[in-house]
């Protein structure tokens, strides 16, 4: 019994970074989100998608800091995409003073596809965090009950993601298991919250 659960475990240790990655080929959705953090890779791959005309309204928002690279601040995101060809007009970046985390990204988003009739979104983040996203919005936000469709595409900065062999690689490693620890904790954070904003 105890080698049968010890099999068990290993597999599923294993299987992490395929659980964890959601991303596969891009879809064509309404709007490209950008989410903050990952230095330059985000916004160069969200810049990408948009090129490829993967955003069906032409819009492509951005969340987070304005920075392009947080490292080397040269440029910043809204200039870097106009630079290279993006009207600003089609340029949608919400206020990063009222965002401090993933969870408020989905809220603020939510809220922008909301009032803007849009049912499709393009998430760019980094391939682990995707599946955190995808549970924080159907479950906390609640994408799925208000005909909201989500799709991820990757863009790694750390350029050794691999889902299939994770655990060949240190930081691989490192990311996944504090990706297992961020879905716990916020899971539990904003489940709580929820139930205690509902009882007042």
């Amino acid at each position: 019994m105890k080698i049968i659960f010890f099999l068990i475990t290993l597999a599923l240790l294993f299987n992490l970074g395929n659980w964890l990655d959601l991303t596969g080929d891009p879809k064509k959705s309404d709007l490209i989100v950008v989410l903050g953090g990952g230095k330059e890779a985000r916004i160069k791959k969200g810049l990408e998608l948009y090129q490829l005309g993967y955003s069906k309204s032409k819009k492509i928002l951005f969340t987070g800091s304005n920075l392009y690279d947080e490292v080397l601040p040269l440029f910043y995101r809204k200039q870097y995409l106009i630079f290279h060809g993006v009207k600003e007009s089609n340029i949608i970046q919400i206020d990063e003073k009222h965002i401090s985390n993933t969870m408020e990204e989905l809220f603020a988003v939510k809220t922008y596809m909301q009032e803007h009739h849009i049912h499709h979104v393009l998430f760019v983040s980094h391939p682990t965090h995707t599946r955190r996203i995808e549970i924080l919005a159907n479950m906390i936000a609640h994408y799925n009950t208000s005909n909201i469709q989500i799709s991820f595409a990757a863009a790694d900065h750390t350029n050794v993601w691999n889902k299939h062999l994770y655990f060949l690689n240190l930081v691989s490693i490192k990311l996944v298991f504090l990706e297992v620890l961020k879905i716990f904790y916020n899971l539990v954070k904003y489940t709580i919250l929820l139930q205690f904003i509902q009882l007042q």
